[in-house]
């Protein structure tokens, strides 16, 4: 970034900080014509009236309503489609389905189907084909949009606002290239479109689809993509399987096999267990890939139920199927069970116990240690609560189960010969007790002293209450101090990471990962450490013998986007996800910048010589190998890559993402650090979006520990501090910037600034 525009933005939050302290719109006229139109004959108003109500309730068998979920499992909005062909192909805009989201089809019979595949999409056209597990569905003729005549009348049946299968009336407006010059015309149309309208049909008077909506323009006023382009995408199809299509929230095929059906899905550090399994009673396993040691060996989880009528935890000593071990929550309980079969028949309750070590509702750590001969001891949360020999099955796959309809969350699984303990030291825990000595009591309130508490009355009753309110405060209190020590723990591991001179040294994807323990520490970063290194072995077999390095960027570019589906965030941009590098992995999904740190990690992994390249609004990487014995070193090949897109691009390709002429100094490799703090300052800015100042906080202190010196951030942070009324805080920053800019001329209202703070803090 210039300088001047630096010092354009710092001068600019000294000016915010200083003072701190010290929808019309024009109504449209509209002039009746002196010769309008003589009024629609009522008969024939009727006829047309009785034509589309006919039309409408013929078509609406073949309109579906599509639901998907956004980036994190929720609801993500609605939109509309339609049979194209009776095996099951639906049509929509590409927008509607998203990028690699889960959605469902569901028509106004009542029944809905999940894809089973994207038969084609076309992105600039914002259209896509879905392929879904029906037959002998009613098929919307598809007309010619060339022969379309500007006024002819038009339907549509679609889901506007999540009003399923309303019917819309309008007219053709114009054919018409939204950008001049693009060769893709679009039909406009005056008919009404909302949200949920998208992927609608709009059909001519014969009912023959004509163009499928897709944008609204204001009013009654839209757009939609003519049918013939809708053709050319069938007849030109590029099937993908679900499989590969819905990669956020898959669970890593590396690491983990679903078993008896049931819903998997993890990111974030978690895996997420929901429906029901084809199992009796609902049971759903999901198995590791990872190698089982022999015996001893030991086995953990930690797991939390969305409700204690269900039941989820550990299986082991399974056989890929239906026998196994498991040891799980269920009912507030604990229990052991041996399942040799399909059905309650063949399950063996070992043994059922109830432990005040268990946390309802919480998240619970369970594990077994499984010894030799049959020796099987299962604690939860460090308390052994069930220790027995039961020899019925000595060896096999471990994993997670889950039964009967409420939904389990799992995360931290381990296995290992000897997994080390919890047990917090002994100076470690006086030292927290003594922080919090004030809050605690261990005095146990004896009968005379509770019947004297009970002769008081009301009184004594208002009392407790506002002790009470007292202690939820210091707890609350804790709770933040807690956190603050993990994140500060985490912000010094990141600084003291990037402080090494030489670049190789600087281990970007970890540093990357720190980044998202900020927010979330339920996630292992060794876990993304090692799918990345198989990611990079995968590739590296794929390598032809004598492949140049040109050759090889190209293989494992087309083995990262085209085959795994990394892709860029076209729906969620602003998402914070997209700057977590662990749910980018989950996901295959994130920002130019994000994208860009796997690509050049995998690249490192296969000594191929790839940086980053941080062009104004948009990042970029570059892979530039030079001749040896040169120096400095010719340029023997340059190869960009737009990892946001998943494709090669030009340097005048890149000026035009860019919106400026760039120059070789814009090409210059990004140094890690750089990109570090890059996804840092994008966080920051989402936090300020969502007006999110703990958030931006957390942020900006992870990135003034980067680079002490910048001055724009110190502001910054001042003025959250001083907003919030941490003056302490703000006055260690102003005196920075006053100690680091003493002849600055914006330094004179931010002494009188200092001085102020300094007399509250002595009052």
């Amino acid at each position: 970034m210039p300088k001047a525009f630096e010092t354009f933005r710092y001068l600019s939050l000294v000016g915010l900080l200083t003072f701190s302290w010290a929808y019309l719109s024009l109504g449209t006229i509209f002039a009746k014509e002196s010769n309008a139109t003589e009024p629609f004959p009522i008969d024939a108003e009727k006829r047309e009236a009785d034509a589309f109500e006919k039309l409408a309730a013929k078509v609406k068998p073949s309109i579906a309503l599509i639901e998907s979920v956004d980036r994190i499992g929720q609801d993500g909005g609605r939109g509309t489609g339609f049979v194209v062909r009776k095996d099951g192909v639906v049509a929509t805009n590409f927008h509607v389905i998203g990028e690699h989201r889960d959605f469902r089809v569901r028509f106004a019979n009542g029944k809905s189907y999940e894809p089973q595949a994207i038969l084609a999409v076309d992105r600039e056209r914002d259209l896509a084909l879905v392929k879904i597990n029906a037959e002998d569905l009613p098929v919307l003729a598809l007309g010619d949009s060339d022969e379309l005549k500007l006024g002819q009348g038009i339907l549509s049946l679609g889901n506007p606002l999540g009003y399923a299968y309303s019917v819309s009336r309008g007219v053709v407006a114009a054919l018409r290239e939204l950008e001049p010059g693009d060769g893709k015309p679009m039909v406009q149309v005056a008919i009404p479109i909302e949200p949920g309208s998208s992927g609608s049909p709009a059909l001519d008077l014969n009912g023959n689809v004509i163009a499928v909506l897709a944008i609204k323009s204001g009013g009654a006023m839209g757009f939609g993509v003519p049918v013939n382009a809708l053709k050319q995408l069938l007849a030109n199809p590029n099937p993908v399987s679900i499989k590969h299509w819905l990669t956020i929230g898959a669970l890593d095929e590396d690491e983990w096999e679903s078993i008896l059906g049931g819903n998997w899905r993890q990111r974030a550090g978690k895996i997420m267990a929901s429906g029901m399994g084809s199992g009796f009673g609902g049971r759903m396993l999901c198995l590791s890939k990872g190698k089982v040691p022999p015996t001893p060996y030991q086995v953990e989880i930690e797991v939390k139920l969305e409700d204690e009528s269900g039941a989820a935890g550990l299986v082991f000593h399974g056989d890929g199927g239906e026998i196994h071990y498991g040891f799980y929550p269920t009912n507030g309980s604990l229990r052991l069970t041996r399942f040799e079969g399909p059905t309650v028949f063949n399950w063996t309750i070992l043994q059922t116990v109830s432990s005040k070590a268990y946390k309802p509702g919480e998240w619970n750590r369970i594990r077994v240690s499984l010894g030799e001969d049959g020796q099987l001891a299962c604690s939860v949360n460090d308390t052994v609560v069930i220790d027995l020999v039961d020899k019925g099955l000595t060896k096999g796959r471990v994993g997670l189960c889950k039964f009967r309809q409420p939904g389990a969350e799992f995360r931290r699984f381990r296995i290992a010969k000897s997994l080390p303990g919890r047990e917090i030291p002994e100076g470690l825990v006086k030292l927290v007790r003594r922080v919090v000595r004030n809050l605690e009591d261990k005095k146990k309130l004896g009968s005379k002293e509770l019947n004297s508490l009970v002769s008081i009355g009301k009184p004594a009753s208002e009392v407790l209450l506002e002790k009470a309110e007292e202690l939820e405060q210091s707890a609350s209190r804790v709770r933040q101090l807690a956190q603050e020590v993990r994140e500060r723990a985490v912000i010094e591991e990141l600084a003291s990471s990037l402080q090494h001179e030489d670049e190789k040294s600087v281990d970007l994807f970890r540093c990357a990962l720190l980044i998202a323990r900020l927010d979330n520490e339920d996630f292992d970063p060794e876990i993304y450490l090692r799918r990345i290194d198989r990611i990079a072995l995968k590739v590296k077999k794929t390598f032809p013998e004598k492949a140049s390095g040109g050759q090889k960027l190209k293989i494992l570019v087309s083995h990262l986007f085209d085959e795994l589906g990394f892709h860029g965030s076209t729906l969620d941009y602003y998402h914070k996800s997209n700057s977590y590098l662990n749910e980018v992995m989950d996901d295959r999904e994130g920002l130019p910048i994000t994208l860009s740190v796997v690509l050049i990690e995998l690249a490192e992994r296969l000594d191929l010589p790839v940086t980053g390249v941080g062009i104004p609004g948009h990042f970029l990487t570059m892979y530039r190998e030079g001749k040896e014995g040169k120096e400095p070193k010719e340029i023997a090949e340059e190869i960009l890559i737009d990892a946001f897109e998943g494709k090669f691009v030009t340097r005048e390709e890149a000026s035009e993402l860019s919106g400026v002429r760039l120059t070789e100094e814009d090409f210059k490799p990004a140094r890690k650090r750089d990109i570090i703090t890059r996804i840092l300052r994008n966080l920051i800015n989402v936090s300020e979006r969502e007006r999110d100042s703990v958030s931006r906080l957390r942020y900006l202190d992870a990135t003034i520990a980067i680079e002490p010196t910048d001055t724009y951030l110190r502001a910054m942070r001042a003025m959250i501090h001083y907003g919030e009324g941490r003056f302490q805080q703000a006055l260690s920053d102003i005196e920075f910037l006053i100690k680091n800019n003493p002849d600055a001329p914006e330094m004179e209202p931010l002494r009188e600034i200092r001085d102020r703070l300094r007399t509250q803090a002595k009052e």
